[in-house]
């Protein structure tokens, strides 16, 4: 199998970053050698030191690439992570998300290598519907016979959920990435400037009909209690404390 780049985005959290690289490691990786990961860390989160973080990290990952950031910046890590990693496939994760079973990432290559067009294959975070043909994010998907369904349309069908993304995608999008804009709302059809390189590309759920969700959001609960939020009336670029 080809080398992976895990990318992940980080706050200071340690004990919800052990249960996804626990999830990881025990339903990802296959061989520790094919597999990098490349950490950023916001200094945000808990009251402790990102060196803890990193005492997490290493217990799951011997080949590991990290930056502590000086400021938190959810754009800014994204872009870190992905011109940090050289692998010709990027698995990008945040870290509050649990892998719920084992997922062959062979299989996953193999559909993108046959798939030129193919930019990404996220992993679906509710249950698939049974038919063929289903609604979500804002399109159709499409079951393809091979263990994958495709969207209608292009304009806002990438996502950040986990998802296995080619690298020639990944180039391509950096140069126009910009560092004021939540990362993922710069992928749709509303953004001229991302346009040139989401339309000319396909993109793919890695489930099949009646699957149950591949991936959860662990840290809902940890948000809560943290009172961590998204910022309202603007686009999320950072987590900010709900003042009580």
């Amino acid at each position: 199998m080809a080398k992976i780049d895990i990318t992940m985005t980080a706050v200071i959290r340690p004990t919800i970053l052990e249960q996804t690289l626990k999830s990881i490691v025990e339903n990802i990786v296959t061989k520790e050698n094919e597999f990098r990961l490349v950490l950023n860390i916001d200094p945000v989160g808990e009251k402790m030191k990102p060196k803890m973080v990193m005492r997490v990290a290493r217990k799951y990952f011997e080949d590991i690439v990290y930056n502590h950031a000086s400021q938190p910046s959810f754009p800014k890590a994204v872009i870190w992570v992905w011109k940090t990693s050289s692998a010709p496939y990027i698995f990008h994760i945040e870290d509050d998300w649990s892998i719920n079973r084992k997922i062959n990432v062979s299989k996953m290559i193999r559909i993108l290598d046959k798939h030129d067009d193919l930019s990404s294959l996220r992993l679906y975070k509710l249950t698939t519907p049974k038919g063929r043909v289903f609604s979500t994010f804002g399109c159709k998907w499409r079951y393809n016979k091979e263990g994958f369904y495709i969207a209608d349309k292009w304009e806002r069908q990438f996502g950040l959920n986990p998802i296995l993304i080619k690298r020639q995608f990944i180039d391509e999008a950096l140069p126009r990435m910009r560092d004021n804009k939540n990362p993922e709302k710069q992928f749709r059809a509303t953004q001229d400037y991302m346009v040139p390189v989401i339309k000319k590309w396909k993109y793919g759920l890695y489930a099949s009909p009646g699957e149950k969700a591949l991936v959860s959001d662990i840290g809902y609960a940890w948000r809560r209690r943290t009172r961590f939020v998204k910022p309202r009336g603007k686009s999320f670029v950072a987590w900010e404390v709900k003042r009580k």
